[in-house]
């Protein structure tokens, strides 16, 4: 019984410190996404890139599309002007806040689209292409550790905190040590799985870093992948009348 009673309080103090340990070797969730928003958001530049989508279907040929694609984070607008395939050519896509809509120069109208919809069809959500607003719309459910393709990530679970966002839960792969996001699985509100998708080769730009290379595949149409590649960033100034419906109806005349 004495080496029992001496045992308790180092046990005890044993159990706390492990306590501690634990919780500084956790981060704080919330604060991880913060990062990943500050990191891949240009507040203080704007931000143009050629992007080059290339859709596969199985037993189809691949669709390519080439656009010009124009962001200005502080102001929540975007531009995404197709330049390809000739019968898409002028086509294009402005954002401002919550706002998108799509512009046909066929018809010379414009309609309302949403950020959930898909981009030409693609596997590509229009709310892939605007700035990272995890830490608004997001709740951390679950954290775990797991390796990915030999990194050490953190596997975040994501509950919406509203329901305007394109997916009401999320799985995020986040790299330890950079809080850059390797993977995300998507997922409806009954809990399927909808989308798998996967970022590559970040590229660092004035302290910021974007993907390169996505990949986005259908789970619920197998074979289904749109691949995007980004080229050519830059972060020079661009002019308030690109960010307007009538640069878009005027480019494409």
């Amino acid at each position: 019984m004495k080496i029992y009673s001496r045992l308790l309080p180092v046990l005890g103090t044993l159990l706390l410190l492990g306590g501690r340990l634990f919780a500084q070797d956790t981060p704080d969730f919330h604060q991880m996404l913060k990062r990943i928003d500050a990191q891949t958001n240009f507040k203080n530049t704007d931000l143009s890139a050629r992007v080059t989508l290339v859709q596969r279907k199985p037993g189809e040929d691949d669709n390519v599309i080439q656009c010009e694609y124009f962001r200005r984070d502080a102001q929540d607008k975007f531009v995404i002007l197709i330049l390809k395939p000739d019968a898409q050519r002028g086509q294009g896509y402005l954002k401002i806040g919550d706002n998108i809509t799509f512009y046909d120069p066929e018809s010379r109208q414009f309609s309302t689209v949403t950020g959930s919809s898909n981009f030409q069809g693609s596997d590509a959500k229009n709310s892939d292409f605007q700035d990272s607003t995890l830490s608004e719309d997001y709740t951390v459910a679950n954290a775990v550790r797991e390796n990915l393709v030999n990194k050490d990530t953190w596997v975040l679970t994501l509950q919406a905190r509203r329901d305007t966002v394109t997916y009401p839960k999320r799985k995020i792969w986040v790299e330890v040590g950079t809080d850059l996001i390797l993977k995300s699985e998507d997922y409806s509100l009954s809990g399927r799985l909808l989308r798998t998708s996967l970022y590559g080769r970040y590229i660092e730009i004035e302290h910021r870093f974007i993907p390169q290379i996505m990949r986005f595949e259908d789970d619920l149409r197998k074979g289904q992948v749109t691949m995007i590649a980004l080229d050519h960033p830059s972060l020079a100034h661009l002019p308030d009348s690109l960010f307007t419906r009538l640069y878009l109806e005027k480019v494409s005349q």
